[in-house]
């Protein structure tokens, strides 16, 4: 057997970022040493709560740390409309039931020092705003030689309805994206189009539900999910093909690309975004395209060995 990959995920849970991590966990080819909340789908305190009931529910003692509340230069704006108030869609949970909290500290911080543990370097999957590491890229500058690479889920390959989208996981936080790409750090991009391609049909998640009590879970979860590209179709689960790709990376297509976070204003809003030049010199990996049958089968075969 493989020897397993070091990996921290900064996440914010997030019915697909609560996919993401049932086949991170499920998946069995990964020593997880950190979870970090990232503000997004809701206010920090809930998405810490959802990573921590999360791992309370796959049965795996993972460390989770408080992320960044807000963007580095600019309010919240939360994704409940696609999340649900509670940001697991339909479904809710007694917070007070929770027998784990938090660990203490500064995200940027404890990421850091988890860094530093591990003998080789560790993959970072980012499925959430990259706030907390901005803030670790700033703060502690000598953390790139720890980091392998950076594979992260947001942006678009192509423009959508004529125009740059923002992506909600750059949109976000851009100034922190900015950050990030700008590092030198290996990256890995998973556009939004993948967990488009990706998603789940009212089949899968009628599957999903008669597999076992954590499929039904999920099911209540994708109830109230509104993924708005693929509408009353079903449930796009793009977090989880960041995952996938780091367990089957040879079921991706894959260009060379050079990546960077541009602005336009609509609204009177200024709006963050990537954009992406495959003919500049690369700075990036840029998964195109991949097989969804396949990933569908490896997901399921995640789920059952849930209880």
């Amino acid at each position: 057997m493989e020897e397993k990959q070091n990996i921290i995920i900064d996440t914010d849970p997030g019915v697909d970022d609560a996919i993401a991590l049932m086949y991170a966990i499920k998946s069995e080819n990964f020593n997880i040493n950190l979870l970090s909340s990232a503000g997004g789908n809701g206010p920090i305190e809930n998405i810490t709560a959802n990573a921590i009931f999360l791992t309370e529910l796959l049965g795996e003692d993972i460390p989770v740390v408080q992320g960044s509340s807000t963007p580095l230069n600019r309010p919240s704006s939360y994704a409940t409309g696609a999340q649900g108030k509670s940001g697991l869609g339909g479904f809710s949970y007694n917070r007070k039931k929770l027998t784990k909290k938090a660990i203490d500290g500064e995200a940027c911080d404890v990421i850091f020092e988890t860094l530093k543990k591990n003998k080789t370097p560790t993959t970072i999957i980012s499925i959430g705003p990259m706030t907390n590491l901005a803030k670790m890229l700033q703060k502690h500058p000598t953390c790139k030689k720890y980091i392998k690479q950076i594979v992260f889920e947001s942006g678009t390959k192509e423009k959508i309805y004529g125009k740059p989208y923002k992506s909600f996981n750059v949109g976000y936080d851009p100034e922190a994206a900015d950050v990030v790409l700008k590092s030198g750090i290996k990256l890995v991009m998973i556009p939004m189009e993948l967990g488009h391609i990706a998603y789940l049909d009212k089949e899968d998640i009628k599957q999903f539900k008669k597999t076992n009590k954590t499929g039904k879970i999920y099911a209540k979860m994708f109830k109230k999910y509104k993924d708005f590209h693929v509408g009353d179709l079903g449930a796009a689960v793009h977090d989880v093909v960041a995952v996938y790709y780091l367990v089957h990376p040879e079921y991706f297509k894959e260009e060379q690309g050079f990546i960077e976070i541009k602005y336009y204003t609509e609204n009177n809003e200024n709006y963050g975004y990537i954009d992406i030049d495959f003919d500049k010199k690369p700075n990036a990996t840029v998964c195109v395209d991949f097989n969804a049958f396949i990933f569908k089968e490896h997901l399921f075969d995640a789920l059952e060995k849930c209880e």
